[in-house]
């Protein structure tokens, strides 16, 4: 019977691989009568989930082209997917609600102005096409003949080493161009409904932007101008302040005084759970042995006719090697892989095949191809491997589910959630705050925790307060909810840790001003070394040096743009020190030695592409400003977790 089975495996692995899909699309779904629901609902107009499953096969086929997608990729990409949905039914509202619409001539201008955009999209489309093509032919000759026909009846500007303008617009004016072309006609809609009303509205919403010369010039002469600067800088790394030095009630009297500032944005959750780690058992490694072992035995069995490379290609779990029929890239004995790999490798004949070598990326069968010298004398072999990683069985992951799954019961029979997970001797942790699109740091991506943390009101309510059991490739889990928290809410537990590190900040910049103060005066009499060879006098925990910047620019223990350094250069005169200011990275003195101003004709240059900047900057961020808060009030009901428990 193994025989059979490792003789057919490639069958028996792909019919059982197709049971594997069909069960986890089981798994994943919630019956069918879920599917009378829309995926989600935007101002009443529904999103289909014919409509919205149609667009996430489209973009797994042609984006992701075959690859797979773990449980979490999926996930990201729904939640996109949902997102760009509600986007353009909201975008929709507004360039009907503005009479908004794309002209015959604003879209053959966008075809024009786009030739890199259209070739991309009739390119992949003829491939696909090709594709088709060659793997109807029935010989060799006949894919070439067909492929060579094809080609030949494509356009020039696609099949040209040089492309080619004219040809491209002469192409465009030819019925063939979008009656023959589906990406075309694709293209064409994107364009009417969505590229170029978005445009239209963008215009509409950024049209009173228009910057004056006056303010670009003001601009521009503020980033163009350069001074000459000495700065003394103790940072707060050499005056740290112990964690007890705030507490609990400085952190308090900072959120009330400051609440508007601590808003909760979106919706939170803090979970308490249990996990354990999926780790292989002793038993998992010996049935891992024991099918190398059958495997080693079928292939080296002089009545089987399955050959070394077929059984790579169908079982090593070595994606890098395995479409070569298990033939690796490089040569065993020069050090390349693990010892016993190499030793093992290295000790077989041409042709010989070995029995299965444990390694640290599990169990190896290895075929030699046969040894060579090098000019050294060093001796190589050529060899293929099979490899069968040592994993936790399903029965091991059960064992441990069962262990969680008693938790659960135990808390549903009305003990504590702490007090069953001891029972199991097994610890309580508690989490970070989550949002919905947000996981469990320490446990990575748990498929179903969201659906668990905002329940959608059309499924039935979980039995207990404890989560299913949830898992992914390295731990199980169990969770209960510690706490929640509503978007618009203040709560002070979500910023207690940001407020302290804040207020530490804080004592650690004074502590550093009050350094910074008392050695003042041997950082006025500090100059530049007069000898660039030799160096300025040293002060403890204060570092001082001359740089060139302007407001905008990087300034030592200030960063990048600090409006404090605009009301320095503003307001303090030149050749003095000014006083030592508390920053976020500690204390600082400055002194400025000279200003050095633009040419008048740099600065008319840079004026005149300021103000064609600005507007453009200026209005695309209003607009995407625009957007973003009418994604905000919007209501959006989404049931996404009806058809899949992410």
């Amino acid at each position: 019977m193994l025989t059979w089975i490792n003789e057919k495996a490639k069958w028996v692995i792909v019919i059982f691989a197709a049971g594997i899909v069909v069960g986890l699309l089981a798994m994943d779904r919630v019956p069918r009568t879920a599917q009378s629901y829309p995926v989600g609902i935007v101002n009443d107009h529904k999103i289909s989930y014919a409509e919205f499953d149609a667009r996430i096969k489209n973009i797994v086929e042609t984006q992701f082209q075959g690859q797979h997608l773990e449980d979490e990729q999926y996930t990201q990409l729904r939640s996109d997917v949902f997102r760009s949905f509600v986007r353009q039914i909201i975008m929709n509202g507004q360039y009907e609600k503005a009479g908004l619409a794309a002209s015959v001539a604003e879209v053959k201008a966008e075809f024009k102005r786009n030739p890199d955009l259209v070739r991309s999209r009739v390119v992949q489309e003829a491939q696909y096409r090709l594709n088709a093509i060659q793997r109807q032919a029935t010989s060799q000759e006949d894919m070439m003949q067909r492929s060579q026909n094809y080609i030949a009846s494509l356009p020039r500007f696609l099949v040209d080493s040089t492309f080619n303008k004219a040809d491209y617009d002469a192409w465009l004016e030819t019925s063939d161009a979008f009656n023959n072309w589906g990406s075309m006609l694709q293209l064409e809609s994107e364009l009417e409904t969505n590229t170029i009303p978005a445009r239209q509205l963008q215009m509409l919403v950024s049209a009173s932007v228009h910057p004056t010369a006056l303010e670009s010039k003001w601009t521009v002469e503020r980033r163009m101008t350069d001074y000459d600067m000495d700065i003394a800088v103790a940072a707060n790394s050499d005056f740290a302040v112990d964690e007890n030095a705030v507490d609990e009630a400085m952190v308090k009297e900072y959120f009330n005084a400051n609440s508007d500032s601590f808003f909760v944005e979106n919706d939170k959750v803090k979970f308490q759970y249990v996990v354990l780690p999926i780790a292989a058992t002793t038993g998992d490694d010996e049935r891992i042995r024991d099918y190398a072992m059958t495997l080693y035995n079928q292939l080296t069995d002089s009545t089987s006719t399955t050959t070394f490379e077929d059984m790579a290609r169908i079982s090593s779990e070595d994606p890098g090697s395995a479409q070569n029929g298990g033939v690796l890239d490089q040569e065993a004995g020069r050090g390349t892989f693990v010892p016993e790999f190499e030793q093992a490798a290295m000790a077989l004949d041409s042709g010989a095949i070995s029995e299965p070598v444990k390694s640290q990326f599990g169990y190896h069968i290895i075929k030699s191809y046969g040894k060579t010298k090098d000019s050294t004398g060093a001796e190589t072999a050529k060899v293929g491997h099979i490899l069968l990683a040592v994993t936790a069985s399903s029965e091991t992951v059960d064992s441990l589910e069962q262990v969680l799954t008693s938790i659960k019961t135990a808390v549903n029979n009305g003990k504590s959630f702490a007090d069953a997970a001891k029972e199991q001797n097994l610890d309580v942790v508690e989490s970070e705050w989550m949002g919905r699109d947000g996981m469990v740091s320490a446990l990575g991506y748990m498929k179903g925790l969201t659906s668990y943390a905002w329940p959608n009101k059309n499924l039935p309510e979980e039995e207990g307060p404890v989560s299913p059991v949830l898992k992914n490739n390295k731990f199980v889990a169990v969770a209960i909810k510690a706490g929640e928290l509503k978007a618009g809410t203040r709560d002070l537990s979500l910023h207690f840790d940001a407020i302290k590190k804040t207020l530490l900040q804080k004592k650690a910049s004074e502590a550093a001003v009050a350094y910074l103060n008392s050695v003042v005066d041997q950082v006025k009499a500090w100059a530049p070394a007069a000898d660039s060879s030799a160096q300025a006098p040293a002060i403890e925990k204060v570092t001082v040096e001359n740089k060139t910047a302007s407001v905008d620019g990087f300034l030592p223990g200030f960063g990048y743009a600090n409006p404090a350094v605009a009301k320095i250069l503003a307001s303090q005169k030149e050749g003095e020190w000014g006083p030592a200011i508390a920053t976020e990275q500690g204390a600082v003195m400055v002194r400025i030695n000279s200003k050095k101003a633009a040419e008048a004709e740099a600065v008319i240059a840079a004026t005149q592409d300021d103000m064609a900047n600005a507007a453009r900057f200026t209005g695309m961020t209003l607009f995407n400003d625009y957007v973003s808060k009418l994604e905000a009030g919007t209501p959006v009901e989404s049931n996404l977790d009806l058809f899949y428990k992410d």
